[in-house]
């Protein structure tokens, strides 16, 4: 069996899941801010380190898989349960405890955020339907000098 403290071993590899996660969740945060303030700049480039991050929790928690099967326990939360309670000690519990409350944390906020995107993107598609209805409902004057409703111009959606 790998020991505690050894590069590699499920402690380490919680230590790092927990300060990933941990990572994580201020991004979740940032976003949110972002989202509440309707302040889009900063978006994209949020989105791409969260996606980094999420593929290196990942990673890590595969790792970890692989440790607890290595030492003959389940994958994923049981395994971990038991390997706690039998092996880890007050320290790895504590953390093991922290990264759960963190997983709970950051799905919570990502729903929130998904919810805030939504109602984001609700609304431009509001002011959309409203600039194009205006675009159609646009006056133009015929050689008669009479109005004419939606004649002339090009649809947006066209070169």
């Amino acid at each position: 069996m790998a020991s505690l403290g050894e590069p590699g071993s499920i402690a380490e590899l919680l230590s790092q899941e927990l300060q990933s996660l941990q990572a994580f969740v201020g991004l979740l945060h940032k976003e949110q801010t972002l989202l509440v303030s309707g302040v889009s700049e900063g978006l994209t480039s949020l989105a791409a380190e969260k996606s980094r991050t999420a593929i290196a929790l990942g990673r890590l928690s595969t790792a970890r898989d692989q440790g607890l099967a290595r030492i003959h326990l389940p994958t994923g939360r049981a395994g971990m349960d038991a390997w706690a309670i039998s092996n880890a000690g007050v320290a790895n519990q504590r953390d093991w405890d922290q990264l759960l409350a963190l997983a709970a944390e950051a799905k919570a906020l990502n729903e929130a955020n998904g919810k805030l995107i939504a109602l984001h993107l609700q609304h431009n598609q509001q002011a959309l339907s409203v600039l194009l209805a205006a675009a159609d409902q646009t006056a133009t004057y015929g050689p008669d000098g009479q109005p004419k409703q939606g004649v002339g111009g090009r649809s947006l959606g066209s070169a």
